[in-house]
């Protein structure tokens, strides 16, 4: 094999098939890495390839997995915020940098935690997002107490199915 332009060795494709994984060598040792394909959630929604090599605290993004071009983006984890999102299906991670946000979705469930597991090697911890509790729901004994709409948007104090099985469902309704 033969070095790249600049002496650099040519990036390392990861399997496609499989979601990522696989290293490369060429002209030197080169770092384990982990790649494949995150769906770039935004105004318009674009499948990217993303590699996290072990060591490297970059996410590099290219076009496709055959990484022919210079990177598109490259984000710096470490000055990151990085959260992981388990709330939507497939799960994806969020990152936030200067101002900037990505929203990176895997294809599917079990995608995730091998993105996880290359970024904790690539000595990024990975939090997941926590929420605020309001104060009244924080110190609840129970649900009797709290005021609720029902799905026609009339108010209901849930006292009112006092001694009755409640399941709450919330539909997400305007």
């Amino acid at each position: 094999m033969s070095c790249g332009v600049g002496g650099k060795a040519p990036p390392a494709a990861a399997t496609p098939s499989s979601g990522g994984g696989g290293g490369g060598s060429s002209c030197g040792a080169t770092a384990p890495q982990y790649g494949g394909y995150l769906k770039k959630k935004g105004f318009v929604d674009v499948d990217r390839w993303y590699v996290a090599r072990e060591g490297d605290s970059n996410l590099y993004c290219y076009k496709d997995q055959h990484q022919t071009s210079k990177e598109l983006e490259k984000v710096d984890l470490l000055e990151s915020t990085v959260l992981t999102d388990f709330g939507i299906s497939p799960p994806a991670l969020l990152i936030e940098n200067n101002g900037k946000k990505w929203m990176l979705q895997t294809k599917e469930e079990g995608e995730i935690l091998p993105w996880l597991k290359a970024l904790e090697k690539s000595g990024v911890q990975c939090l997941e997002p926590t929420e605020e509790i309001c104060p009244l729901a924080q110190s609840a004994k129970d649900i009797y107490g709290f005021d609720c709409k029902t799905i026609d948007g009339a108010p209901v104090n849930m006292d009112k199915y006092k001694g009755y099985v409640v399941l709450v469902v919330n539909v997400a309704s305007q």
